[in-house]
């Protein structure tokens, strides 16, 4: 389609892309990432959203090279779909851009960052444990899980949205959906996204701990603690042979030993992201705040070149 220009003799090609046609039962669309370097969070993110059955749905706006060479590997063999593309990151807009592409085609679409991991305690896959719950009551729209730190307190969670009733989507929640339909908040002690922020990694081991050691699910919550696994070892086993079986693909053994050892990257922005948004955020200084994003935050270079760019890729994966 085009559009004319009534003061000059010029013609404006508007772009129109067709929503996604495959049938997906789950798709999580992961905000844009900037200046992305964490590849161990990435592999095991993609692990993960394999196991328990989802479509995943990048955005990415920026990352250090061998990152990237790995993810288009990744691409490939796990199946999921790495967009090129731009207050954070564009974050609103991309998860809208991602609703609106899967609207017709999936059953339900999930909006988390790379750092959040959901593993399904209702159920062995995200679709039986969606259902569940957006069945266990009527007129729910989208359903919220709260987030939970290893180190820190709880976190403003994210959500997973029916989009048959949901048109647009902020952050962490929709600003508006259908006339009748409603929230529903899952409580801690049913599950809550697992938040990788602030975990420690060993980059420098290859160490893998035995006797196996199952890491357990204890959320912030009022309930008793229980000694329930985060994940069975059943699932840690198949996790661990899914990567195993990555890690020897002659194009992954390549990319490995470029890989970065430090996150300089993730240091200086998150720094920036302290100074400019979230010292007045949680100090009630919200007037001080202006349009939080990583073009507020000046990153040298610091290690690698980033693959910076700006255009939209759709392929069928």
């Amino acid at each position: 389609m085009t559009i004319k220009s009534a003061f000059r003799l010029i013609t404006y090609k508007i772009p129109f892309r067709e929503p996604v046609q495959k049938q997906h039962d789950v798709v999580t669309c992961i905000a844009p990432l900037f200046g992305n370097e964490q590849w161990q969070q990435a592999l095991f993110a993609a692990h993960v959203y394999k196991r328990f059955g989802t479509h995943m749905h990048l955005y990415i706006r920026s990352m250090v090279s061998p990152v990237f060479e790995l993810l288009k590997i990744y691409e490939r063999e796990l199946q999921f779909n790495p967009n090129i593309n731009v207050e954070f990151r564009n974050q609103a807009a991309a998860q809208t851009d991602c609703l609106l592409q899967y609207k017709e085609s999936a059953n339900y679409v999930s909006f988390v960052d790379l750092d959040d991991v959901l593993i399904p305690r209702l159920a062995g896959n995200y679709l039986d444990e969606f259902a569940h719950l957006f069945n266990s009551m009527p007129n729910v729209a989208y359903i919220h899980y709260a987030k939970e730190n290893f180190e820190r307190v709880s976190e403003t969670g994210k959500l997973v949205a029916d989009p048959r009733y949901v048109n647009s989507t902020w952050i962490h929640f929709p600003l508006s959906i259908m006339n009748g339909m409603e929230r529903y908040v899952v409580p801690n002690n049913v599950n809550a996204i697992t938040h990788l922020k602030h975990m420690k990694l060993d980059v420098q081991s290859s160490r893998l701990t035995d006797p196996l050691t199952v890491p357990t699910y204890n959320p912030s919550s009022d309930e008793i603690k229980t000694d329930a696994p985060l994940l069975t070892k059943q699932d840690i086993k198949e996790l661990q042979n899914d990567f195993e079986r990555m890690a020897r693909l002659p194009e992954v053994v390549k990319v490995f030993p470029k890989l970065p050892k430090r996150f300089s990257y993730l240091e200086a922005i998150s720094r920036c992201y302290e100074d400019t948004y979230y010292k007045f955020h949680y100090s009630g200084r919200l007037k001080e705040i202006k349009c939080p994003g990583p073009d507020r935050c000046v990153v040298g270079y610091l290690l690698f070149n980033t693959k910076v760019n700006r255009i939209k890729i759709n392929r069928g994966f």
